[in-house]
């Protein structure tokens, strides 16, 4: 097929991929975007991909700025594609409104790190981890320790004894405190 008659779906993937990281740096402070699973169809090294399906993953603590990155995927991204020759279509798989921790125990936890000489800094965390549905019953935060070379959520994840070290006693201070046992 000459390339002035092919219609690639990868093609529009790579535009989707970049219109995903260019609306993640629009939605600054604290939005983050990735496309993280890709099946291509027919998957074969010498066939243009005719189908592409995958998984657009956008988080942000503020649902206003989660729910305008989807209005703008949905706005940008048909047009994108169709300037190639496919058409786009999206449906939402899953999502949870983003949860807010109890600031007293924020506040606690970073006094904690401040009391016993941490650097320490705060984080949005995306992902579902279990204090965002246990926040729902009762007052929440969540300490969280740095991985070697940044990769967390992933089977390569690795933390070193001292970081280790350092979460649990935050954590630790940061319960005596709150269950009034030292100030």
């Amino acid at each position: 097929t000459p390339m002035y008659m092919r219609r690639n779906a990868g093609r529009a993937l790579a535009r989707v991929t970049e219109l995903v990281h260019d609306i993640a740096i629009g939605h600054q402070p604290n939005a983050v975007g990735a496309i993280g699973h890709v099946d291509v169809y027919p998957n074969s090294r010498n066939i243009i991909p005719e189908k592409v399906v995958f998984t657009i993953d956008f988080r942000s603590h503020v649902l206003e700025t989660l729910e305008a990155m989807v209005m703008e995927l949905n706005e940008t991204a048909p047009g994108l594609c169709a300037d190639v020759g496919v058409s786009f279509k999206s449906e939402s798989v899953g999502s949870f409104d983003p949860p807010a921790f109890d600031p007293s125990l924020v506040e606690r936890v970073r006094s904690a790190a401040d009391r016993l000489g941490y650097s320490h800094m705060d984080i949005v965390s995306g992902a579902g981890h279990d204090a965002c549905w246990i926040t729902k019953i009762c007052p929440t935060t969540m300490v969280m320790c740095p991985c070697k070379d940044g990769l967390s959520h992933n089977e390569a994840e690795e933390i070193t004894p001292d970081w280790a070290r350092a979460g649990t006693d935050v954590l630790m201070h940061a319960l005596l405190e709150t269950a009034e046992i030292v100030d």
